[in-house]
């Protein structure tokens, strides 16, 4: 399957004439897509998030270290 364009989304909803879609579902599907493009993340971001846990997980083990 094919991975959704969300940028391409949103596009095509804001153009579209307000009529075309029930009042509510327009507003509520904007928000989807905004919250999708939210979560979706580069694996360049993945890897700093990681590099910065593994920092802190060190650093963590090296304090509890000096107290046993």
């Amino acid at each position: 399957m094919k991975p959704i364009n969300i940028k391409i989304m949103m596009a095509l909803i804001e153009k579209e004439p307000g009529d075309q879609y029930v009042p509510v579902l327009k507003p509520v599907l904007m928000q989807i897509l905004t919250e999708l493009r939210h979560l979706r993340w580069k694996n360049s971001q993945i890897s700093a998030k990681a590099a910065r846990y593994r920092r802190e997980k060190k650093d963590l083990e090296d304090a509890l270290a000096m107290y046993q």
